[in-house]
């Protein structure tokens, strides 16, 4: 069967050789290409040339069982995105909550049935195919934007420059009419900068190659903090991060996450006599959640949607300065390492942003 004509790739990783028979002639029936590995480390191997579309793995084998393949195929920023089905014998439940702990997406029980496991692989190709229409949508998506950001900012930029030379060579011809125009001028073309430049960074965020390491969010947190206090000097703010497990992540975005979230709280609770911004977080299996609570203007959850989505803000600028653009890139930063984020709030008693990563195993 040519690759080009079948229906889906499929890596299938079992150490009996009657049960990788059979999975290979059912799928090779069913108009799938497949791949065998009758071991760990030659599937490892199998997929550092080539990368399939669904990997179906095998729990017990020799030398290296299946718990471990997913791990490294997981932690491996090529592979990481690649759906699993275990198989696994039916009474087998710890097995079955490690798997999908590991983040498998789906199991299937020993000795299977073909109709239940060619629905299950249909399924999950389906989802992985719509899945990367859906990737390269916002790659295009992303890159139109970056291009119409990139072209917009030279002739942005000297507008504000022509205007300066205006003010400097003219002031007095102008009036107080015709400096106090320019003077809009000058502030909407900035407001305008500004949002390019988010613009950019939002699409720098979106194709940034991952460079994953073990990160001290304790550190990174009063880091951070300190920084951006210094831009408020007269601001007092109770600040406080209680003891988070490290992460597994690119300490540069998750730097920059961190900033976005602590300048939104910081902004949000300039209006409050007694600030409080406190981090905290949750351990669950192998993830952290990590959340970000102040005591600050809050929002409507009935609006919460608009959160997340670029230059979308739930206050007026008059209220509080800013792009709406920042929890837009928060989140395309989580995504990116496959986690999740998410809000809470009430106005006027504060919000609280999370977002949930692969922790370092303890």
């Amino acid at each position: 069967m040519d690759s080009k004509t079948a229906k889906g790739s499929i890596l299938v990783v079992d150490d009996s050789p009657e049960q990788i028979e059979a999975v290979a002639h059912m799928l090779y029936q069913n108009g799938f290409k497949a791949q065998l590995a009758r071991d760990g480390a030659r599937a490892l191997e199998l997929l550092k040339r080539s990368k399939p579309d669904l990997i179906l793995l095998d729990v017990y084998m020799p030398e290296m069982d299946g718990f471990e393949v997913c791990r490294r195929i997981k932690e491996d920023d090529g592979t990481s995105r690649i759906p699993i089905i275990f198989f696994t014998a039916s009474n087998d439940e710890a097995s079955i909550q490690k798997a999908f702990a590991l983040g498998a997406q789906d199991y299937v029980t020993k000795p299977f049935k073909s109709v239940e496991l060619l629905a299950r692989v249909n399924a999950h190709i389906k989802i992985r195919r719509q899945a990367k229409e859906l990737e390269k949508s916002y790659k295009e998506l992303d890159s139109f934007c970056y291009t119409v950001a990139h072209d917009l900012k030279a002739p942005l930029l000297s507008i504000q420059k022509l205007s300066e030379y205006l003010v400097q060579d003219f002031y007095d011809k102008l009036g107080e009419e015709g400096n106090e125009l320019v003077g809009h001028i000058q502030n909407k073309s900035s407001e305008i900068v500004l949002l390019v430049n988010r613009l950019l960074e939002f699409a720098r965020f979106s194709d940034m190659s991952l460079k994953i390491e073990p990160i001290d969010l304790n550190e990174l947190f009063h880091e951070v903090f300190e920084e951006l206090m210094r831009l408020s000097p007269n601001r007092k703010i109770q600040f406080a991060v209680e003891k988070i497990p490290l992460v597994s992540a690119d300490r540069i975005m998750i730097r920059q996450l961190i900033a976005n979230v602590l300048s939104n709280a910081i902004k949000y609770t300039r209006k409050k006599e007694n600030a409080v911004i406190s981090v905290g977080s949750e351990y669950d299996g192998n993830m952290v959640t990590v959340f970000v609570r102040d005591n600050g203007a809050g929002f409507d959850m009935r609006y919460s949607e608009k959160l997340f989505k670029v230059f979308q803000r739930l206050h007026s600028q008059n209220e509080f300065e800013g792009t709406g653009a920042g929890l837009a890139i928060a989140q395309r930063i989580i995504q990116r390492h496959g986690g999740s984020v998410w809000m809470t709030g009430e106005m006027e008693k504060g919000a609280t942003f999370y977002f949930r990563l692969d922790g370092v195993k303890k």
